[in-house]
């Protein structure tokens, strides 16, 4: 077993890097208790479902085993909690609204896409990555991001922006879903576990971005302190 972990960390170093990187920020938030705020402990959560999903779907690839059908149940997964942090960063209760909407809707569609992709939901050996999902869920994660950093220029409210932890996940998720949202339209074509489309190194994109976002997600919570949060 070990063996063929190994041999596929040789073989794709740049996809297995994030699967390990995960541990940073997971270790970051322990020592300091970061939990403690609300909002870290979203993103607590959120790591620490990645990091079970890509362990998960590591030991399957070392295997050559389709792991698809996990990418797929995580993307509403993904959205819900990644979202659920501006929920609480946004003052404008319109926007927390709009927020709380978009999470029925979106678990709605990524059901329909999953079904829509594959008809045979039973036939795990053959998933497909969902067609609309990830497009559609970085458009929206684009937009909260946007008007996050748009209100918080506007109000002022933060002194600091370098010492204040969500700036820098803000940024990390910034970096990662800016690179995905090109990426993610093809996925569905080019992501065939047994039959992988060479598409170059747009192949390993997201997954350089999605180590650089972990990093930035550990200086961010490097940052935290107690009551360190501008309201």
């Amino acid at each position: 077993m070990l063996e063929s972990y190994f041999s596929y960390i040789i073989r794709q170093p740049v996809i297995s890097a994030p699967v390990f990187l995960n541990l940073l920020p997971i270790l970051l938030i322990w020592r300091k208790r970061a939990y403690n705020d609300k909002l870290l402990l979203i993103l607590f959560v959120y790591l620490l479902l990645k990091l079970g999903v890509d362990l998960v779907m590591f030991d399957l690839a070392s295997h050559r085993k389709n792991n698809v059908v996990y990418y797929n149940v995580s993307i509403p997964i993904r959205y819900v909690l990644t979202s659920w942090m501006y929920y609480y960063e946004f003052d404008s209760k319109l926007h927390r609204r709009w927020v709380l909407a978009s999470w029925p809707l979106f678990v709605a569609f990524s059901m329909w896409d999953a079904i829509h992709t594959n008809p045979l939901m039973s036939d795990i050996h053959n998933h497909n990555v969902v067609l609309y999902s990830a497009t559609i869920e970085s458009l929206l994660m684009l937009f909260w991001i946007m008007l996050y950093f748009y209100n918080t220029i506007r109000a002022l409210k933060i002194p600091n922006l370098l010492s204040y932890p969500f700036f820098w996940i803000c940024s990390g998720l910034l970096l990662y879903y800016s690179s995905f949202i090109f990426i993610a339209p093809v996925l569905h074509y080019a992501a065939k576990w047994d039959q992988w489309m060479d598409i170059g190194t747009l192949d390993y994109i997201p997954y350089v971005f999605e180590s650089v976002s972990l990093i930035l997600f550990s200086i961010g919570i490097a940052q935290y302190r107690d009551k360190s949060y501008a309201k």
